[in-house]
Formats: C-alpha cells, structure tokens, sequence
C-alpha cells in the first residue's frame, strides 16, 4: 500500500498530544478525574479571587500558577475584538465553558445566553459573570432553545466534532444555530485544524483538558452551505485557534504582502528546529498558497443572508499584546501592515510570566522520530487492513458475478415487457395527444362564443341606453304638446276650424258660380 508518511505525520505548529482512539487514557477513569479536579481547582480560584474581570491581573497570576492558563486567558477575546459587532446585539454563546469569552462579552455590553452541557463547568461561567446583569448562563444543549429565540449571532468556539461527521461535521450543530438566528445573523464559528491533532482527541493547553478533533475547511464549508449559509469568510489564527494571537485575512495579506509571516516565525521563536528550516518550510507553504489549509485553526464567520452585518476593519493582519498599560505597545510589536491591538494587564511583572504561557512550543526532532515510528505502524496496520479489504472486495466481486449470471434471464423478460409497456405507452399518447387537440379547437370555438357573447352584450346595453333617450324624448314631447294645446292661438285655431266645418267656404260658392256662368 503507497501511503506517503508526510500524511500521517504531525504538522509541526502547535504542542499537542495525539491519543488513539480506543486510548484508555482518552476514554479511561484518569484523564475524567484530572479534569475534574481542574475544574474543582477553577471553582475554587473564581470563589477565591476579588476580581474576574476579563483583564484581572489577580486572575491571571493565579491561574498561570496553578495551571488554569487555558480557562482564563485574555487572548480568547481576540476572536471578537477582531470583529465589528454591534453593542445592542444579541449573542448566544454555545459551549462557553468557564465563561472566559462570555467574561469579555458581557463588559462590552452584549445581551449573551451562553449555554454549556457541563454543570461544574456552567457553575464556573456563572462565577465569572456574577455581576453582569446582562448576561444569562444556561446548562443544557444547543436542541433545547425555545425556537422563538432568536439572536443577531451565535457564537461556537472549539467544537467538538466526532470521527464520524468528518466528511459533514458539525451540520447538525450548524442547522440548529441557522434556526435560531435572525434573517440578519451570522455564525461566528472557531474551529481546529485536525492536521494538528491526527488522533481522536487532543489535549488543550491546560495539558488535561481533553477534547474531541477539529474538522477540514473544506468540509465545514459544505457543511455550512447544507445548514443553510449563503456566505462565509474564513480567517486564519495562529498560534491556537480558541486563544489566537495572531488572525490573519490570507486574501488580503496575499494582496498587501505584509510582513506576517516575520510574526509567526516570532510565536515560534522556542522552536528546536533549524532557524533556515523553520524559513523555508513556512515559506513554501505561503508560496503555493497553502496557508489556508495548514493554519491551526480559522475563525469563520457564516452569514444566513448576502448583506454582511460583521465587518473584518483596519489591516489584514491584527496581532494581540498584552501589555502593562492601556495603548502602550513596544516598537518591536509595529510591523508594517499589522494592526497591533494590546490587551491591558494592571502587574507589569505578568508580562514574562503570560508571554511564557501563551507562547507555543514546536514539536523537536525527538517528537518527530516518535512520530515517524508511529506512522510507520500506521502504514503497516493499514496495509494489514488493506489486504483484508481486497480479499472482501475479491468475495463480493465473485457474488456479483453469479448474481448477474442468475438474473440474466430475469432482466432480458423485464425488458420485453418494458417494450410492451412502451408500446402500449404510446398508443395512449398518441390518444391523448388526439383529445388534446379536440380540446384545443372546444376552447378556440368557446372563445369565439365568448366574444359573440360580449358583442352582444355591448349591442344590448347601447339599445337600453339608446331607449332610455327615446322614452325621455317622447316625454319631453308630450309636455310640449299639452302646454301647446293649452295656449290661446291653439284654442282659436280649433275655434276656426270648428267655423269652417258649419259654414260652406266661399272659395266654393263661387266656384259653383263660375260654372254655372259658364253653362
């Protein structure tokens, strides 16, 4: 089997513990009581402390002691000051576990649900948000919000996808966060790369916080486009991609040819590899444009409509300092074409102790050799399964042959009758291809009728209207008539004619006088 082992190798960018599957130390009793008891030791810490502002110096000198650095780190935040979000918007949070993000949300002045599955860990987010009054923390899962909510985003930082939705991961969170969302939302969405964490699980940099693997960008785009998201924009984060110092816009960083990658070389600078090995490789990645797909992580926004309400401002490039004063940053932090954004801590002497913390450190040759020699087992457990596979596919191709051997006869009577069939098909077209046309020659002779009908309707109503006029002036007339006949001249009239109906006209008694001169 020809299996290149860069494949199956750890991509050297973060430090992570790979754990097979069927580990005992995944699925076992010890790594569920380590972390409980991490988050017993962030219960007791959130009680203890005065202050759990997002930006608590207190806070985080205590956790950086004890181990809690992961569970209270300011460069959560980065996922959201990256971003322009409006302050009356409505935010749900789904799984904000010890409320470290939440914190942030909730002195910006976002109206949040957060929601968490785990009760200690949820006891913990509402510590840490005790005295918000806008901010509201709910155990359960994300099936359990009432569908008349909705939210201007939903955010989802690190979810936990299983080996089985690797090809569609997430679609069912996806969906369920589409619903909730408003015409106008958006999914704002951090998610691991799995080239970083190649076993089942990984551990967070807590060192005992376990969770479950990351999903490829590709797939998580399908996935978003099934659950219904019309566009999205992916960026990329360095080091963590649920702690980032560093986000980057690839596209427009390509374009502008800033100076980024000097950056990542700088979060890297505890490396054990070859300064000139750490170069090249990093450049050959930007090279053939494959920064994409090898970053730790993407912070991905998904909009449900095409009108974007989350504005990615200012440079391609935000680099997150924590500083000891508001706005003070160091020259060595300005690069061109780098929006340098600092992060606040009251205690100057945090400054070593938190760069220390949130520095990552790449894997050494050691690790690579370890890693080499597991591959190998990999390849030779793959080739075992392969030849199993083969010798099944061997089986089945057998089987497929005989069942077409047995189902010759079958298929060919099938088909005649299938011409039966089709035949018989086309005399019933041709028939009602036949009634179709006497219908067609109904409807043109209906629409003649239809317009007889209306020509005579139009000869109907000019004829009452045109004896509606008659009857008006036959009206007219006779009132002229009786006022003609009640008149005096009328009157002598008949009195005249009256006259001459009585007496003999002497028109005529001289005609007869005439004639008998004449005789």
């Amino acid at each position: 089997m020809n299996v290149a082992r860069a494949e199956l190798l750890q991509v050297p960018l973060s430090k992570v513990v790979s754990l097979p599957v069927s580990s005992p130390m995944v699925h076992g009793v010890g790594v569920q009581r380590r972390a409980l008891d991490e988050v017993a030791k962030l219960e007791a810490l959130l009680r203890d402390v005065s202050d759990v502002s997002s930006l608590s110096a207190e806070l985080i000198e205590r956790a950086i002691k004890e181990n809690l650095w992961y569970h209270v780190t300011p460069f959560r935040s980065a996922l959201i000051r990256a971003l322009e979000l409006p302050v009356s918007a409505r935010i749900l949070e789904v799984g904000c576990g010890a409320g470290a993000l939440t914190r942030y949300l909730g002195e910006r002045g976002f109206q949040v649900v957060a929601l968490e599955t785990s009760e200690e860990l949820s006891e913990c987010a509402r510590l840490r948000c005790k005295d918000l009054p806008n901010v509201e923390i709910v155990t359960g899962f994300l099936e359990q919000v009432v569908d008349d909510q909705k939210f201007d985003f939903v955010l989802c930082v690190d979810p936990v996808f299983v080996e089985s939705e690797f090809f569609d991961p997430g679609l069912q969170l996806l969906t369920l966060a589409r619903r909730v969302l408003k015409a106008t939302g958006s999914l704002i969405l951090s998610v691991g790369n799995p080239l970083h964490s190649p076993g089942g699980a990984h551990v967070e940099p807590s060192q005992s916080h376990v969770r479950g693997r990351g999903a490829p960008l590709e797939a998580l785009k399908q996935s978003l486009g099934s659950a219904g998201f019309v566009h999205f924009e992916n960026y990329l984060a360095f080091p963590h991609h649920a702690a980032p110092q560093l986000l980057v816009d690839a596209q427009q960083a390509r374009v502008d040819r800033v100076a980024w990658l000097a950056l990542i070389k700088e979060l890297y600078s505890a490396s054990e590899l070859a300064e000139g090995e750490f170069d090249s490789w990093w450049r050959g990645i930007y090279n053939e444009g494959l920064e994409s797909s090898l970053a730790p992580g993407w912070l991905i926004v998904a909009h449900a409509h095409h009108v974007h309400s989350v504005v990615w401002s200012g440079q391609p490039v935000k680099q997150f300092v924590v500083t000891s004063e508001e706005g003070v940053v160091q020259e060595s932090h300005k690069v061109h074409g780098v929006g340098v954004h600092p992060l606040a801590i009251a205690k100057h002497e945090l400054l070593a102790a938190i760069q220390s913390s949130a520095k990552p450190a790449l894997n050494s040759v050691r690790d690579y050799k370890e890693s080499l020699v597991t591959a190998d087992k990999k390849i030779d457990e793959l080739a075992f399964k392969e030849s199993i596979a083969r010798e099944q596919f061997r089986d089945a191709q057998e089987a497929l042959v005989r069942a077409e051997d047995r189902h010759t006869t079958e298929i060919y009577s099938e088909q005649e009758s299938r011409r039966v069939r089709e035949a018989e098909l086309g005399l019933v077209l041709k028939q009602y291809h036949a009634v179709g046309a006497i219908c067609h020659d109904m409807r043109e002779e209906g629409r003649k009728l239809k317009d007889m009908l209306e020509e005579l309707r139009r000869r109907y109503v000019a004829s009452e209207e045109w004896g509606s006029a008659l009857a008006k002036r036959i009206v007219e007339t006779e009132t002229e008539l009786a006022q003609a006949r009640s008149s005096r001249a009328f009157r002598l009239a008949q009195r005249i004619k009256k006259f001459f109906k009585k007496t003999p006209s002497r028109d005529i008694a001289l005609e007869k006088s005439k004639r008998r001169v004449e005789e």
